[in-house]
């Protein structure tokens, strides 16, 4: 039998931080370093270094929470959790970079933003990403997402309410509390 992805959480991710405003050099740093590839897949179309240094101050200012997922001392994926309106429907976007992927970053990095969106009392959160993004649909398959395809894009929609074995009382370090990523800023 077949555990959702989330459903069973351990104990909190050490590798895995809360990022605010003080770590703008660092998302910066680790948007800039992304390949076209990646960067295409994370925005719908190829960006520059410009306008990711934009998002980074866009996304630190605006989302409801980011994370930070680090090894060897270096941050390696990021997401990002915005609330839709007034509604109990929070999306969901993240990028980890190509040289860490099929280590389970990105589920740790999902797996903590399911917590943290519970606790911000959201119902379900969606993630919204391009049809040939396999990596992601397979992510979402095993967090028991429901699935839509719409002009070749799809959504996929976890829903919270259905999972209430998550312990509500684990809890996500800022960035500037581990001393390793002090230095690295």
């Amino acid at each position: 039998m077949d555990v959702l992805l989330w459903s069973n959480p351990q104990h909190y991710d050490p590798d895995i931080c809360q990022l605010d405003i003080r770590q703008l050099p660092l998302v910066q740093a680790f948007l800039s370093t992304l390949d076209a590839e990646t960067r295409c897949r994370r925005f719908g179309v190829p960006v520059s270094d410009a306008v990711l240094d934009l998002h980074a101050i866009s996304a630190l200012d605006n989302a409801a929470l980011m994370l930070g997922i680090f090894s060897e001392q270096r941050l390696r994926g990021m997401l990002e959790l915005y609330r839709r309106g007034g509604s109990d429907v929070m999306e969901l976007l993240m990028v980890v970079e190509r040289g860490s992927r099929r280590r389970g970053m990105g589920s740790r990095l999902l797996n903590a933003s399911m917590l943290h969106a519970l606790n911000m009392d959201a119902r379900s959160v969606d993630l919204i990403y391009a049809s040939d993004n396999w990596p992601m649909r397979r992510l979402v398959q095993r967090a028991g997402a429901r699935i839509d395809l719409a002009f070749g894009t799809f959504r996929a929609r976890i829903d919270l309410a259905q999972r209430p074995t998550i312990a509500r009382h684990l809890g996500t370090p800022i960035a500037d509390d581990l001393p390793a990523i002090r230095r690295a800023t």
